[in-house]
């Protein structure tokens, strides 16, 4: 990875032209080293001696001076110059020779790049989507499967020892209220006393397909309130998870884990985490209630743990999911992936598990905000309990899995998006996923044409890029590990969505412009299908990373 490849040799030019800096100081404003922009004529820059110069109180120019003789005295084969900008950037071009090198490599054995990330030690859990099993998904639930999806295949890929988990929430007040919907709509069954509706109901005709559903496994006499409530909330409930669990499958989403909350209870995890936050004189039972004394810790107000009644507050269950997380099953790290309503929770969940012994940055929490999407010229209010929404399976039913997965993965979670179905389902170049994907077969039929006339890509010795679209194609195909350095780094796979579209419009471009299989050129021929060869294998590997199918026909 060159970004790293060209840091190290200016730490080593520092470390021999200006010992006594602290080298650290000098890059705690990021990296020393960037990718260089499309108006500046070289590959990668460095504004180092422009930070140098303030401690050296020395002018920028004559520090790039210093560096640049040094680093083009011991430059490596694969940088080709150094130049100095004004007021002082350095900026490095890569050896053609070299990125011709590596497209042959990439074209004829792809899967060497697994040998640049190397195995991590770092056990990594994602949680994400978690959505109660009161209702079926929703649009916005798409975002945050799609981006904890992709983020988990990638950082797999990098290297990390990844798990994902959904965290089922079948206890508490609502779960009650989502089997008393259900039985309030099931003419068999009577009852020694009537429930009453409430304005907290959950409706919908899912709820109405649940009561005739379940009606049939629900013996037809009176029965004991409690326990009929019990019980058609546990089918409602397992049901219902059977059907979020067929919508994700279509959206080309699993969990290595279905973890359910009420585990915790069964385990007694909640009973030791009260125990252990106690004994740290975080606990106090004031006006009928216990409360954990969050703010002797830095929140804003002390928050509930059990209510009066003796019930448990969603709080308390995640206090004790995270800790069933870190201490118990031993994650070193903890990605959450929360809806935009849970904002609120994230100070106070990481301080409870300070509190015991956690680190705040190995748990990680990011907002995925809601989704606009238009049906016409409406926009549907999300709502489980009052049943009109647009549904996970509806949307994907209607566009698909891979324009749901590309569109919702091509921004940061935490940005605004507006879902434009029409576009999601047209077939040309304004819809990316299409151009993608068009770029994806259009390679696979021209390596076909090269075999069928028997051009042999094996054998060449040498590849010979000469065209300025050839090297510009080479730079961004060796761009790849970077990419995914950066998606591992920042925990943002939108990167890949962009490079990837990126790298098929400069093949649509390369492919209009060049003849590209010349019978009468075989050499030339022979470099371009590899140069065809290494195009298809990153575009084959981002879409895989995406978990988005690769056509070899459209």
């Amino acid at each position: 990875m060159y970004t790293q490849k060209i840091q190290n040799l200016i730490v080593s030019s520092l470390k021999k032209k200006y010992p006594n800096i602290n080298i650290q100081l000098l890059s705690k404003d990021g990296l020393l080293v960037q990718k260089s922009p499309d108006s500046i004529d070289s590959d990668y820059g460095s504004s180092i001696a422009l930070r140098l110069a303030k401690f050296e109180k020395t002018s920028p120019m004559d520090i790039a001076d210093v560096l640049c003789k040094y680093l083009t005295d011991t430059k490596p084969d694969f940088i080709d110059e150094i130049k100095i900008i004004n007021p002082g950037y350095l900026n490095f071009s890569l050896n053609k020779k070299h990125i011709s090198s590596n497209i042959k490599t990439l074209a004829l054995n792809f899967d060497n790049l697994n040998n640049l990330f190397t195995k991590k030690n770092t056990k990594i859990q994602i949680e994400f989507v978690s959505a109660n099993p009161t209702g079926p998904l929703h649009v916005g639930h798409i975002r945050g499967a799609v981006y904890g999806s992709a983020l988990s295949k990638i950082l797999n890929y990098y290297g990390f020892n990844v798990k994902n988990e959904y965290y089922v929430n079948d206890a508490g007040n609502q779960i009650k209220e989502f089997g008393i919907s259900i039985l309030n709509q099931m003419s068999n069954i009577k009852l020694k006393s009537k429930i009453n509706s409430n304005e907290d109901s959950y409706k919908g005709s899912y709820i109405s397909d649940l009561a005739h559903s379940i009606q049939n496994e629900i013996e037809n006499h009176e029965i004991d309130e409690d326990k009929i409530i019990d019980n058609v909330t546990k089918i409602g409930v397992q049901k219902m998870l059977g059907i979020i669990k067929n919508d994700l499958n279509d959206l080309n989403v699993n969990f290595d884990r279905w973890f359910h909350e009420t585990q915790l209870f069964s385990d007694k995890t909640l009973d030791e985490v009260l125990k252990l936050l106690s004994d740290k004189k975080l606990i106090l039972k004031k006006d009928g209630a216990t409360w954990f004394l969050s703010k002797k810790l830095g929140d804003e107000r002390d928050n509930v743990l059990i209510k009066k009644d003796l019930s448990h507050t969603y709080f308390f269950s995640d206090i004790a999911n995270h800790y069933n997380k870190f201490c118990i099953r031993k994650f070193d790290k903890v990605i959450n992936i929360w809806g935009a309503d849970h904002q609120g929770h994230i100070k106070r969940t990481k301080l409870a598990m300070e509190s015991l012994g956690v680190k705040s940055e190995n748990l990680e929490i990011k907002i995925s905000q809601m989704v606009t999407i238009k049906k016409g010229s409406e926009n549907v209010k999300i709502s489980k309990r009052s049943g009109e929404y647009v549904t996970l399976n509806e949307i994907v039913s209607e566009v698909g899995s891979d324009a749901c997965r590309y569109f919702f993965l091509s921004r940061t979670p935490d940005s605004q998006l507006t879902f434009d179905i029409e576009l999601a389902k047209s077939q040309n170049a304004s819809n990316p996923i299409y151009y993608i994907q068009y770029a994806h077969a259009r390679l696979t039929k021209l390596i076909e044409n090269a075999k069928k006339l028997n051009i042999n890509i094996n054998g060449s010795s040498e590849i010979h890029l000469e065209s300025d679209k050839e090297i510009s194609i080479a730079k961004k195909i060796i761009e790849f590990p970077e990419i995914i350095e950066q998606i591992a780094k920042e925990l943002e796979p939108h990167h890949i969505t962009r490079y990837c579209l990126e790298l098929a419009s400069e093949f649509h471009s390369y492919y209009q412009s060049e003849k590209i299989i010349d019978e009468s050129e075989i050499k030339k021929t022979v470099s371009k299908i590899l140069l065809s060869k290494a195009i298809l294998n990153t575009i084959k590997k981002c879409l895989d990373l995406m978990m988005i199918s690769s056509p070899k026909n459209m």
